[in-house]
């Protein structure tokens, strides 16, 4: 467990914001999710929460021009629950975007 690393930030806040949600997100405590990619989950790790709705979606592309997909989800309780990250090839980001690579949306196809 851990807080956001600095180059992580960027993309959690635009979700946050795109989503409405209004937390600090230098208070966020999370780990990552098994797959390798970057995904993370968002305190409270507990078995009790369960997936509710994903308010938030933006894309980017890698340093090797790969695009990746990123969702926010929300747990039953419409509390932040984790940031699913996929490289569309299902290998590991090799690089966070900015603010200003992050783009609206899934990536086309």
């Amino acid at each position: 467990m851990r807080h956001l690393f600095e180059y992580e930030r960027p993309l959690v806040q635009h979700l946050f914001t795109q989503a409405g949600v209004s937390l600090e997100i230098s208070a966020l405590i999370v780990r990552l999710l098994s797959g390798g990619m970057g995904s993370l989950s968002i305190a409270p790790f507990n078995s009790s929460r369960k997936l509710g709705a994903s308010p938030a979606e933006c894309h980017f592309y890698d340093a090797d021009g790969t695009p990746v997909s990123v969702v926010l989800n929300l747990d039953q309780d419409g509390k932040p629950f984790e940031i699913d990250i996929w490289r569309v090839d299902f290998q590991a980001v090799m690089s966070w975007p900015l603010e200003s690579d992050i783009l609206p949306g899934f990536p086309a196809r």
